[in-house]
């Protein structure tokens, strides 16, 4: 399966790369088509000539090069088959299907993340969003899988010429066993998760966007969190991405990152739908009083915005329910 899915993933980073070649030329020249990458296909281009028209022109181009780059990661280019979810590593293999893969509801087989175009597409727009509106701070992406979420961030960082930086956090060997009872332990069961911070940074290395910018943080969250948290490198946060899914990972991550999101920032909860996490980012809420609205962004994934400053983030809860956590057992 590696050896597939290096050559596959090879060939969308090239695809990718050789979409945005054709529409730079086709910005000076004529206008390129390629009937077999609809995804990719450039708007109209606005007429030369004035400084309007060239910064429409340019904004198209970053537009294709973005969305060449998401369907690149997503599957959608190759239309890559899935895999049904579940444990172990023997996992039974499903066509290509453009809606389960646009609402991020397959795995797929070879891609670099399973979240699918319509969350994606929230990224970008909230990214875009804090660029706009200059809200200070990085990208953080908490449970990265292949990276291809956080690789798509900074893709859309660096088309907008902006050197914000991008971390990752992750075991980058799957999911914790659960140690309440407020979760169960299939997710640590699911080998197909178990992807290293090596595979994750060759994917980065494959797009060009592998810098010094991106920045890597290993270890359950329950760990991995405060130590960078100690070592004082958690600076103000634009748009921090959750992707836990668990009630545990949920909270860790609330609690040691909320307080860092910008006033003007976002918080995207990946897993929204699932009930452990819901009950976990509502109960975070209601704990401090807080009314976000959250906004469902398709079946699974949901967002807020923390739109003022807040006094600090009680941490008498969360220090009792760490005494009260079991250590991690397989």
């Amino acid at each position: 399966m590696r050896n597939g899915h290096d050559a596959l993933l090879a060939g969308a980073c090239a695809l990718a790369t050789v979409t945005l070649i054709l529409l730079l030329l086709g910005g000076r020249g004529g206008r390129r088509r390629n009937p077999a990458l609809p995804h990719c296909q450039p708007a109209p281009r606005a007429p030369a000539g004035s400084a309007a028209n060239e910064g429409a022109e340019l904004a198209r181009l970053r537009q294709a090069y973005i969305t060449a780059v998401r369907d690149s990661l997503t599957g959608v280019h190759l239309q890559t088959p899935a895999v049904v979810p579940g444990a172990g590593s023997e996992l039974q293999q499903e066509p290509f299907a453009a809606e389960q893969r646009s609402g991020g509801l397959d795995w797929p087989l070879y891609g670099a993340t399973m979240v699918g175009t319509t969350r994606l597409n929230n990224l970008q727009e909230l990214l875009t969003s804090v660029l706009q509106e200059n809200v200070p701070g990085s990208f953080v992406e908490c449970g990265v899988w292949r990276g291809g979420a956080s690789v798509f961030a900074k893709a859309v960082l660096s088309a907008h010429g902006s050197d914000r930086e991008v971390h990752l956090v992750d075991s980058f060997q799957g999911l914790p066993p659960n140690t309440t009872a407020q979760d169960k332990h299939d997710w640590y069961e699911m080998e197909y998760l178990r992807v290293s911070q090596d595979q994750v940074a060759d994917v980065f290395q494959r797009y060009g966007l592998l810098d010094g910018q991106v920045h890597f943080h290993k270890g359950y969250f329950r760990y991995a969190l405060p130590a960078w948290k100690a070592q004082g490198g958690v600076g103000p946060i634009a748009v921090l991405r959750m992707d836990g899914d668990m009630f545990e990972s949920t909270m860790d991550q609330l609690y040691n990152l909320y307080d860092a999101v910008s006033p003007g920032g976002y918080i995207i909860i990946d897993d929204y739908t699932i009930p452990e996490c819901h009950r976990a980012v509502h109960e975070f809420l209601e704990r401090h009083g807080l009314q976000h609205r959250i906004t469902q962004v398709d079946y699974v994934g949901a967002w807020l915005r923390k739109d003022k400053e807040e006094p600090p983030v009680d941490q008498s809860w969360y220090q009792t329910f760490n005494a009260s956590r079991a250590a991690e057992h397989a």
